[in-house]
């Protein structure tokens, strides 16, 4: 019976505690991409999943040593210059055939702007008895997948400032290669570093500065080499020579789903949020209806050459994380093929680069959006290519209410800085106000809601301020909760900044 008492006794403590545990955010922004922060939502609020938007062509891959099964770019920024890696490569695909036309190779493009892309003449490598191509690696089976990333670790060797992994079961696992320049490359390990999983898709990897250590996603099955369900696994290493065991990945809430590659990176805006944008996996039976969706001769001719190449499809999705083991997976997707006229419906298509970067906006007032690659026309010799999508800055999810409106109030939270900025978006009709309540839920006089300034617009960075002003020094640092209302709006983002005269970020 004690025990009993007891045992209720200290459950009842730990829930207390749970209720008024105080997160403590800095000054970081924190995106509304999980319900991390989140108490209440009330009204109509909801948080909404965006999908990018599609602008030019980025790349063909029109060279003899590219092709129609070109893909898995890794693009990122190293300083005035952005950086792309891909896998050239060809298929030939006959009704009663389906293989390799040539050899693999790791290509790259580099360029000004984050939009317009070229091929420079590097003269490394030959093909067909010429180096001028823009080839950086032909090898072994590192060539399918080669992920290059600038180590942001501070004890790197200089000649191993950047790092790639890259391999498949025929290499038995991943091995990894060092370059002192990003273009010149040479083997790291000798015998491959990791060794349980498929590896066949596009591995990815970063150094995590707040824990001290490298990450690595690879293509994993959840029973086991080549059983189960597509997935994903996580290793990790101090020194990037010996790896942990790989584990699946976790996604509480969302069903059983095959997933390709991961694209799995911290954010760089709110570090502490690691976003993934898997290739989903997607096998159907293929119906009298599926056979009429374009593009058709191509549908047929791969459901002859390789069957499931010709009726399975693939598309976009998007997830986060905050421990890099459970994720949040939205399970509806981020890209969709799109019209069927336009082709996409098709296996192969919808790949996602690795990395987001900034890039201008068309109008030269507009703030600057994250720009992402997205592969189009599988299989084709005369048209497989790579389209710029763009996004607004934290633009994944929003906090969402309609016109009817909605509401949120945050866990208690302590922060640091003077004033709060938002990333919002409103209708005309539209607002937000923002409440700053003490930890049990009351309005701190000056910063009720009755206090608050209606704010309406499309920015992002939004200060927000009441009736006394924008200053929230004197909150700084004790256990508050933020309580957003909204009306035909989208709130994206919120983060604690030091005043203007001190400098943003």
């Amino acid at each position: 019976m004690i025990a009993a008492f007891i045992a209720v006794l200290l459950t009842s403590i730990a829930a207390l505690a749970q209720e008024t545990e105080v997160i403590d955010i800095g000054s970081r922004r924190e995106l509304f991409v999980d319900d991390a922060l989140l108490e209440q939502i009330g009204g109509g609020a909801q948080l909404r999943l965006h999908a990018p938007t599609r602008r030019e062509i980025a790349i063909k891959y029109d060279q003899p040593w590219e092709g129609n099964a070109s893909g898995y770019a890794t693009v990122f920024q190293d300083g005035d210059v952005f950086r792309m890696y891909y896998r050239g490569h060809r298929y030939l695909v006959k009704e009663d055939s389906f293989g390799q036309a040539q050899s693999e190779v790791v290509c790259y493009a580099e360029s000004e702007d984050g939009i317009h892309w070229v091929k420079p003449e590097l003269g490394l490598f030959e093909w067909d008895g010429s180096r001028d191509n823009n080839i950086i690696w032909r090898g072994g089976p590192e060539t399918h997948n080669f992920a290059p990333f600038k180590d942001t670790n501070p004890d790197c060797p200089e000649d191993e400032k950047y790092k790639a992994i890259g391999g498949t079961v025929t290499s038995n696992g991943l091995l990894t290669f060092k370059s002192a320049d990003g273009i010149h490359w040479s083997e790291l390990s000798e015998e491959p570093v990791v060794t349980r999983g498929a590896f066949d898709s596009h591995n990815t990897c970063f150094w995590d500065p707040a824990q001290d250590r490298y990450v690595m996603y690879m293509r994993y099955f959840s029973e086991g080499q080549f059983k189960g369900l597509r997935s994903i696994g996580v290793s990790y290493s101090n020194d990037f020579a010996d790896w942990t065991e790989p584990v699946g990945l976790d996604y509480p809430g969302s069903p059983p789903q095959q997933m390709y590659t991961n694209q799995i990176a911290p954010y760089a805006r709110a570090p502490h949020i690691l976003m993934g944008f898997p290739t989903r996996y997607v096998a159907r039976d293929l119906n009298e209806h599926g056979k009429t969706i374009d593009p058709v001769p191509l549908r047929d001719l791969l459901t002859k050459s390789h069957r499931r190449i010709g009726t399975d499809l693939t598309d976009g999705v998007f997830m986060t994380s905050r421990d890099g083991q459970s994720f949040h997976r939205w399970d509806e997707a981020f890209l969709r093929p799109g019209p069927q006229e336009e082709g996409h419906w098709i296996y192969g298509d919808n790949y996602q680069s690795y990395g987001l970067w900034e890039t201008a906006a068309e109008h030269p007032l507009a703030p600057p959006e994250l720009s992402m690659h997205f592969t189009e026309y599988a299989w084709l010799d005369d048209d497989h290519q790579a389209r710029r999508y763009t996004i607004r800055l934290d633009g994944f999810v929003s906090l969402n209410a309609p016109y009817s409106g909605g509401e949120v109030t945050t866990r208690p939270i302590k922060f640091s800085g003077d004033r709060l900025s938002i990333n919002y978006s409103t209708s005309a009709a539209g607002h937000v106000f923002l409440e700053i309540q003490d930890a049990s839920g009351e309005p701190i006089a000056g910063y009720a809601l009755t206090d608050c300034l209606e704010h309406y617009g499309d920015s992002v960075d939004q200060t927000i301020a009441w009736k006394s002003g924008a200053d929230v020094s004197s909150l700084a640092g004790q256990p508050v909760r933020l309580r957003f209302v909204l009306k035909d709006a989208d709130l994206y983002s919120f983060h604690f900044v030091e005043d203007d005269r001190n400098g943003d970020e």
